[in-house]
């Protein structure tokens, strides 16, 4: 079943078992670990050859409070963005924090993540 925040663009859940090889579920799964309830979406392309490295990752009533872009696979560099946030990186701690930092100043974010990082 897929999401559609807007009529232009169609996205598929992207629950915990669902993954991509890349470093981008490690980020994901520390993510879900430290947010209890995140919802996170992927974007749903039409043609293979279209970019679907895009996620949102939010709550029920604000599923959309951060995107996060990837390379082709899930691979880095990872691309962060939020209201007043926008930060390229290829280290999985650094996007993994400030996801969890911006899911905690939106609307619906759950409590102090226990494990921030396994580093």
């Amino acid at each position: 079943m897929e999401h559609e925040v807007n009529r232009w663009i169609s996205w598929r859940p992207w629950g915990r078992g669902r993954l991509t090889g890349g470093p981008v579920d490690e980020v994901l799964a520390r993510v879900h670990q430290a947010v209890p309830g995140v919802a996170v979406a992927r974007l749903a392309v039409i043609h293979e050859a279209d970019d679907d490295n895009v996620y949102l990752l939010g709550d029920v009533l604000d599923p959309d409070q951060v995107q996060l872009d990837t390379g082709p696979g899930g691979q880095w560099p990872f691309l962060v963005e939020a209201d007043g946030l926008r930060l390229e990186t290829t280290d999985v701690a650094e996007a993994t924090r400030s996801i969890i930092e911006r899911l905690r100043s939106g609307v619906g974010g759950g409590p102090e993540p226990a494990v921030v990082d396994r580093d």
